[in-house]
Order: C-alpha cells, then structure tokens, then sequence
C-alpha cells in the first residue's frame, strides 16, 4: 500500500508539474506577444544622399525662356548622372527631350536627349552625354543671361585621359562621368556669365 500511495504521489507530483510548465509557457509566449504588439520593430530606409549637392550653386536665367528650360534640363540630367541613376538619366533625358524645340539650330541636340531617354547603360548615357554638353554650351553661349553663372568643368580622366567637360551651376566639381568613384575629379575651365 506504501508503495502505491508513493506511486500516485509521483505521478500527481509529475502531472502537476507538467501542466505548470506549460502554463508558465503559454504566459511568457502571450508576454512576448503582447510585447512585440506593444513594440513594433522599426525599419528605417536611410535615402541616398545626392551627390550632386554643393556648398553654393548659381540660380542661372537666361532672358530667352526655351533656352532657360533646356538647361535646368540639362543639369537635372547631370545630377542623375553625378548620382550614377541610369533610371533617372532616362527619365530627365525624357524631359529634357520635350523642352527643347523643335528646329533646324536644335535638332542634334533633341537626338541626343532622345538617345539618353532611351537608353538604360549607365556608361552609355555618359558617353551621349559628352554630346549633350556640346550641343548645350553652342546654345547657351550665344543666349544673354540674366543672372547667375555657367561654370564650364573638365575631368583629365574621363573616356581612358580623353577628357569630358560639362556645365554647371556650381564652382565645386560634381563628376557626371565617374559619380562617388572620382566624385571631385575635375576643374573648372571656363565662366560663361
């Protein structure tokens, strides 16, 4: 009789200590429930920064307003370039595209801006862009502006030390044909005002 009284003591010691296990489970995994619905992680999404940001840039006017658009177009595509974004290439080219009139005077440089709004290799896009520039540069030079600079800039480096120029709003070298690989690689040649 001992014996089996020792028995069920065991065993109703055992049960009680199975259930009470797995109740304090079921507690702590409500806890962390409720914890997790009290706290919900948070998922930050840092934004790329703009490499095309400078210290000090020039607000440019042109006193003829077609060629004012065609080169806010312009740099817009630079920035896209300078932030190496062969989307954004495409979309600004796209833009760009539209603002430039439909004439004899512009007629490579509307192709040149179709081209880059068509074309998705980043490399590409930097080799139509040396052509973009030169077509703008002919059409801004003869235009008055009204306020502002245009800062004419060339990389030694780019296309294997062929060199490329390009335009821009700013004294400080944003590199459209390397990006945040030479970001600062560059010099300005030449003030048009």
């Amino acid at each position: 009789m001992k014996k089996t009284v020792v028995q069920l003591t065991m065993i109703f010691a055992a049960a009680i200590l199975i259930i009470s296990c797995g109740q304090d489970k079921k507690t702590e995994t409500k806890e962390s429930q409720e914890t997790t619905e009290e706290k919900p992680a948070e998922v930050v999404i840092q934004p790329m920064a703009d490499l095309d940001v400078t210290d000090a840039s020039t607000d440019v006017k042109f006193a003829n307003e077609s060629v004012n658009a065609i080169y806010i177009n312009y740099l817009r595509v630079k920035a896209a370039l300078v932030n190496s974004d062969n989307a954004l290439t495409m979309k600004t080219g796209s833009q760009l595209f539209d603002a430039i009139p439909e004439d004899e005077a512009t007629k490579e440089l509307k192709a040149t801006a179709e081209l880059l709004s068509v074309t998705k290799e980043i490399k590409k896009q930097r080799d139509f862009f040396v052509t973009l520039t030169d077509e703008v540069e002919k059409l801004i030079k003869n235009e008055e502006i009204t306020s502002g600079e245009v800062y004419k800039q060339f990389c030694p480096m780019a296309f294997e030390g062929q060199g490329g120029f390009w335009l821009s709003n700013s004294k400080e070298i944003r590199n459209p044909y390397y990006g945040d690989k030479m970001l600062k690689c560059g010099s300005v040649k030449e003030t048009i005002k």
